[in-house]
């Protein structure tokens, strides 16, 4: 299993009920690409990021601290 690249969106996801399926409906995209996405092996549009900060009220630095 890969590691997540993104700890602080999947906590916030996890903190809201969010799934991967629920999150790729709200960026209009399969829970397979936000999966590809949360891991690193694809790289988050500005439009994804921004949809996704307003979505939580947060901003890119809370949400996409990268854990490396």
């Amino acid at each position: 299993m890969k590691k997540i690249l993104y700890p602080e969106l999947v906590g916030e996801m996890a903190r809201r009920g969010d799934t991967q399926e629920s999150l790729g409906k709200l960026l209009n995209l399969p829970h397979s690409s936000i999966s590809r996405r949360l891991t690193g092996d694809t790289e988050w549009s500005i439009s994804e990021i921004d949809k996704i900060c307003e979505h939580y009220g947060k901003d890119y630095y809370e949400l996409f601290k990268k854990n490396d």
